[in-house]
């Protein structure tokens, strides 16, 4: 998918070579990433949903603080669609203490359904991040981010909405421009807005 705005390695090539790389590079090079695979309840009335809670990450990247990362982020993204109100994640991580849940991945429909209650959120967003990282594309490192996440609706403690994400890699102007386009930070925050943007499409 391609990104919101201009990829670094595009304005690099724009402003050091000519125009004929320029035009190949806005050609091929895109921003990384492949479209998101997404599931959507055909069923779910979603403009019910006006409080969400984000529950912590299952991480599985090399980094060990990329779970609390890309869900800061995601609270960020979910707040910037002006849709949804979204709960304190430190509001969420009390609840989870209280309610003595301490495997999300475990979590029954029932402790789903008391979380939404404790918190007043209609849907409830777990998930995992795949990879955050800067892989090897030849000689240059660039920079990818894998992200899947569900919404789990209050009162039935059934999926609804469910995406998977990758942004960055390796892209066409990584390997053959050795550019490693944006930074880590930023293909996280594209990662995550697309993810999002597949709940309110």
């Amino acid at each position: 998918m391609a990104a919101l705005l201009p990829c670094r390695a595009v304005q690099q090539i724009l402003s050091g070579r000519s125009w004929v790389l320029a035009a190949l590079a806005l050609a091929l090079a895109g921003c990384g990433g492949i479209a998101p695979t997404t599931y959507v309840h055909p069923n779910y009335d979603f403009s019910r949903v006006k409080r969400v809670a984000v529950l912590p990450l299952d991480n599985l990247s090399t980094d060990q603080m990329a779970g609390e990362k890309m869900r800061v982020v995601i609270m960020t993204e979910l707040l910037s669609t002006g849709i949804v109100d979204v709960v304190e994640l430190g509001q969420v991580n009390r609840v989870l203490t209280q309610l003595n849940i301490q495997n999300i991945r475990g979590m029954s429909p029932d402790e789903f359904k008391r979380v939404a209650a404790t918190v007043a959120a209609q849907l409830v967003v777990i998930g995992s991040v795949e990879s955050f990282d800067r892989v090897q594309v030849g000689g240059v490192q660039a920079p990818e981010v894998t992200l899947t996440l569900r919404g789990v609706e209050a009162e039935s403690g059934s999926v609804v909405w469910a995406t998977s994400v990758t942004e960055g890699g390796a892209t066409v102007s990584a390997r053959l421009f050795g550019l490693t386009g944006d930074s880590l930070s930023e293909v996280a925050r594209r990662a995550a807005h697309d993810a999002v943007a597949t709940l309110f499409r």
